[in-house]
């Protein structure tokens, strides 16, 4: 027997329910119209002319960004190139001197005297003169050329910390903008296909730019492999400190999220030091105590570890540029 509830019966509740939602199904279908189904509405021309204007103003930032970064790279290139060709000069200039002090240090004063007073006239003496006094003004002149070599090698090391601190910090400003706009543009599928294929091409136009003004450098300015004296590449391993790291070095200056700096043991502070890592170079001074860590001779800087692209603990080479 149905059960009844206030006079009403549950199944006659029932049946009513179930026409009161076909009722609804009905309505709703009538308002669409035969054969359609909801859609989703086109964006207004209004919302495309704001994807458009904020699409126009990521592009510029971008290519701004670029330029800047691509610009920086130039002046990077071309002082690591004047710097390869001062230190090998630099070690040019230290071999032939070591050299000469190796012969005179053999031969002595007596040595240089028998070769006068063996003479068996006066215009052999003469010529033994003119000998030596030619060997003695080229010793005068390799180590003028030596100062001045070292002194290039070192203005040029020290002009790299800035530039390549400026230049950590454009590639940094480069990203900043790429993950901004791609978050801009994230609901926008189309607006962000576009975005990334202006992007490619702006970034694809500052590398070839960057290619023609930049000048190869010579064959003899390469860094050399095996050489001895200041300048020497050798290898060592190397951890790093943090990217946002902020603090002052052991010499009392300050260190900061682009500080070209390194720690090292016992290197005099300003000591000025080259790097490479997986083909990334990189100019440093000394300016903090450390690592401490057995088996680690160097602890990278902030702006070092930007510069290099370096994470970890890893094998760099190095060498020293002046102390």
């Amino acid at each position: 027997m149905p059960v009844q509830t206030h006079g009403v019966t549950l199944s006659g509740m029932r049946h009513r329910l179930t026409i009161a939602c076909a009722l609804v199904i009905a309505l709703a279908l009538s308002a669409a119209g035969p054969g359609t189904t909801p859609a989703r509405a086109e964006p207004l021309a209004e919302e495309v002319a704001i994807d458009r204007a904020a699409l126009e103003r990521a592009v510029a930032a971008y290519e701004a960004a670029q330029k800047t970064a691509a610009e920086v790279q130039v002046r990077v290139d071309a002082a690591m190139a004047e710097l390869d060709a001062a230190v090998v000069e630099q070690q040019r200039c230290e071999t032939y001197l070591r050299t000469r002090a190796s012969t005179l240090y053999r031969t002595g004063e007596a040595g240089l005297l028998e070769l006068l007073f063996s003479a068996e006239s006066l215009p052999e003496l003469g010529e033994r003169l003119d000998l030596l006094t030619r060997m003695a003004e080229q010793d005068a002149r390799t180590v003028r050329d030596l100062k001045s070599a070292r002194n290039l090698a070192e203005g040029t090391a020290r002009s790299l910390l800035d530039s390549q601190a400026e230049q950590a910090e454009a590639l940094e400003a480069l990203e900043v903008e790429v993950t901004r706009a791609r978050t801009e543009f994230a609901a926008s599928e189309a607006a962000l296909k576009e975005y990334e294929q202006r992007q490619a091409a702006a970034a694809r136009a500052a590398r070839e730019a960057a290619a023609r003004a930049k000048t190869p450098a010579p064959a003899s300015a390469r860094p050399p492999q095996d050489v001895t004296g200041d300048g020497e590449w050798r290898t060592a391993v190397a951890s790093h400190y943090s990217r946002t790291f902020t603090g002052r070095g052991a010499s009392g200056k300050p260190i900061g999220p682009y500080t070209m700096m390194v720690a090292h043991k016992t290197l005099p502070f300003g000591t000025l030091v080259e790097f490479e890592y997986k083909g990334k170079r990189a100019v440093a001074s000394v300016e903090d105590r450390g690592p401490y860590t057995p088996g680690r001779e160097w602890d990278l800087g902030p702006g070092v570890v930007r510069a290099l692209d370096f994470s970890g603990v890893h094998e760099v080479r190095y060498r020293i540029v002046s102390r």
